[in-house]
């Protein structure tokens, strides 16, 4: 109820034209126990999905350190041809908590980056901090979600972008799954609030 409020709110605030586009990704997580590998290549779309906003890869690995808390660190190599191709370097470090009740689990996640920009020398910090809540029925494939994340500028510009979701993952079996979701953007655009409608479609494998 909260993340749909958000959502309605974020929407009568936007001062731009929506877009639409497209977010697609491939995820692999191999877990080794307590700890697990993980790699994921994404590729967005926008201007009403005709054009390719960027495409980043991913690669890193992290640590179960209990039933709840989990922490990974990796790099991410992205290309922007939205803003000029663009190339960035990121390091990642996250860590999230998950409480579970039967089949709800709600997660928080605080993310951090480091962005280094090789064309401008430049460094940039971003803190993400995402609330998700989600829902499994006995002897059901489908997870339904709500999630919803802000990006907050640790180098004094404020707030950066938000990200509010509502989606259902798929289990395919064997540790295949979807991610289908639909997703409101809202981000600063040259000082004013730009807005874009996305939809979303992701595979998943755990092994």
């Amino acid at each position: 109820i909260m993340a749909a409020l958000m959502l309605c709110e974020a929407s009568a605030h936007a001062q731009s034209a929506s877009d639409f586009g497209t977010w697609s990704s491939i995820q692999l997580v191999k877990s080794l126990g307590a700890p697990y590998a993980m790699a994921r290549l994404e590729h967005r779309s926008y201007d009403n999905a005709g054009n390719t906003e960027c495409w980043f890869a991913m690669a890193g690995g992290g640590y179960n350190f209990n039933s709840w808390l989990k922490g990974d660190l990796s790099y991410e190599y992205w290309s922007i041809p939205s803003a000029g191709d663009m190339v960035q370097h990121k390091g990642v470090l996250s860590l999230t908590e998950t409480l579970k009740r039967e089949g709800l689990a709600v997660a928080l996640r605080e993310k951090y980056e480091l962005a280094y920009n090789p064309d401008a020398q430049s460094f940039s910090n971003t803190l993400r901090t995402r609330l998700r809540a989600q829902y499994k029925a006995p002897d059901s494939r489908w997870t339904p979600y709500m999630m919803y994340e802000y990006f907050s500028s640790l180098d004094g510009k404020g707030w950066v972008r938000s990200l509010h979701y509502v989606g259902t993952e798929i289990s395919l079996g064997g540790g295949h799954s979807l991610d289908l979701f639909y997703m409101y953007h809202l981000f600063d655009k040259a000082g004013a609030m730009g807005a874009c409608h996305v939809a979303g479609l992701g595979y998943n494998f755990v092994f």
